[in-house]
């Protein structure tokens, strides 16, 4: 018997915590703590920029099936009832009557763009490509959302140490004042050293503020991207970061990179799309010196309640007017455009601009994105080699700092050289921390560079 209660909670054991991971999951709430990747992952599905950027490639597919539409007839089914009375014109007779009359009519008509200058063609090309154009847009704004939410998360990471680094010269310090108010009231040291090392202690612990308070800004700017409320009790995973090595990113050169980001990146193929949604525009205006060509047909048809036949005054069935009142038209109209007061030509005009402006427009996206890899390398490697000093000068400051406590608390320093040797290791720290973080995001962006990935 306890050997199968025991099995029994053991299998509660693993499926409690499966089904609460499950009903997390599935309410799409973030798991505490939240890895990278699945900040990432919520902010893609909740922020409201890319929403609003799916809804406007949505509106780019309206459009191109709008460009579709056009090749299509149009039609159109009218009918008209009418009552008169005194004196009225009888369209069967093409007499005068004067006798109350009531009249229904019905008519079909269709109309076909048979030519329009190949506007109606140039025009879902041009759809086309703006449909794609905006799903390159809703591309960028998802991997810029991406991006900026790692750099939040990597934000959050450097101020959790920060934190801890002032957390522990707070502790430091309240040690060496409570140790200085013993020798104190031992009469064994001044007062005028336990004051410093007490203007110490406020210090550090205003230090510590501040570094809670950016740790809270961090988180805050994390929310703000996920559009969490302000009062989710938001926390992250910090594991798996502890290390910093040498990416092999580093072994690539930026020319390499720089072209796998230019024929990838959604904003670059935007920038080429826009070249041909400005060809096309182009064209279209051009259609308008060409002449337009459309055909037409038409039916109709109409009877009279109660008609009565004027020569033997017998009435006569709606169907048999039906019959005789039915009539057809097939129509061709031909529009030649002549004189338009400079309205296509400055169209044309126009056109012609917006295409260059769209070409200096690429051109000004590959320099500007030749510029970033280039930076983000240049400060990749400068943040690594920076790190990898810092961390000697953390350890050597370390042990400076170990060695001025050893001499404070036998009097053979002052409280001030102490202060020194540990303000020392506070600023080894800090650049280390900064070298750290700024590493590991310009890391990732040139991975993203290369890959139009982002590695978690």
């Amino acid at each position: 018997m306890f050997l199968h209660t025991k099995k029994a909670l053991s299998l509660l054991a693993i499926l409690i915590p499966a089904a609460a991971l499950w009903a997390q999951s599935s309410s799409g709430e973030l798991p505490r703590p939240a890895t990278m990747e699945q900040c990432v992952q919520y902010a893609i599905e909740h922020n409201i920029s890319i929403n609003q950027a799916q809804m406007n490639t949505e509106l780019a597919k309206v459009d191109k099936t709008d460009a579709i539409g056009a090749f299509l007839p149009s039609a159109g089914l009218s009918s008209n009832y009418n009552f008169s009375k005194g004196f009225s014109f009888d369209a069967n007779t093409n007499q005068r009557t004067n006798r109350e009359q009531q009249t229904m009519s019905l008519s079909v008509s269709t109309q076909l763009n048979l030519f329009n200058g190949l506007k109606d063609l140039n025009s879902l090309r041009r759809a086309r490509l703006e449909y794609a154009s905006q799903r390159y847009n809703s591309e960028k704004i998802l991997n810029d959302v991406s991006l900026n939410v790692v750099s939040a998360y990597i934000s959050i990471l450097a101020a959790l140490e920060y934190q801890k680094v002032a957390q522990s010269q707070y502790e430091l310090s309240k040690m060496q004042v409570e140790r200085l108010e013993t020798l104190y009231k031992a009469g064994k040291n001044s007062l005028g050293d336990l004051y410093e090392v007490q203007a110490t202690l406020a210090r550090d612990e205003q230090a510590l503020v501040a570094a809670n308070n950016q740790v809270d800004l961090a988180y805050l700017s994390l929310k703000q991207l996920l559009a969490l409320d302000l009062t989710y009790d938001l926390q992250i995973d910090t594991l798996g970061y502890d290390q910093v090595s040498l990416s092999p990113l580093m072994s690539t050169s930026t020319v390499e990179i720089y072209r796998s980001a230019e024929a990838n990146l959604p904003e670059m193929r935007k920038a080429r799309n826009d070249i041909e949604v400005s060809r096309r525009s182009l064209a279209i205006a051009r259609g308008s010196y060409l002449p337009t060509l459309s055909a037409s047909y038409g039916w109709g048809d109409s009877f009279i309640f109660d008609y009565l036949n004027t020569s033997t005054g017998a009435p006569i069935s709606i169907g048999e007017q039906w019959d005789n009142n039915s009539r057809h038209s097939i129509g061709v109209s031909l529009s030649i455009p002549i004189f338009n007061r400079l309205s296509t030509y400055n169209a044309v005009s126009r056109s012609k601009i917006n295409l260059e402006v769209a070409r200096l427009n690429l051109q000004q996206a590959q320099l500007e994105l030749q510029q970033s890899v280039e930076k983000a390398y240049s400060d990749a490697v400068s943040s690594y080699k920076s790190y990898l000093a810092a961390v000697k000068a953390v350890e050597s400051s370390r042990e400076a700092l170990r060695y001025a406590t050893e001499k404070f608390e036998v009097e053979a320093i002052s409280s001030f050289d102490y202060e020194t040797a540990k303000n020392l290791l506070l600023k080894s720290q800090g650049d280390m921390l900064s070298a750290k973080y700024d590493y590991l995001f310009k890391v990732k962006l040139l991975e993203f560079y290369q890959t139009q990935e982002i590695t978690y």
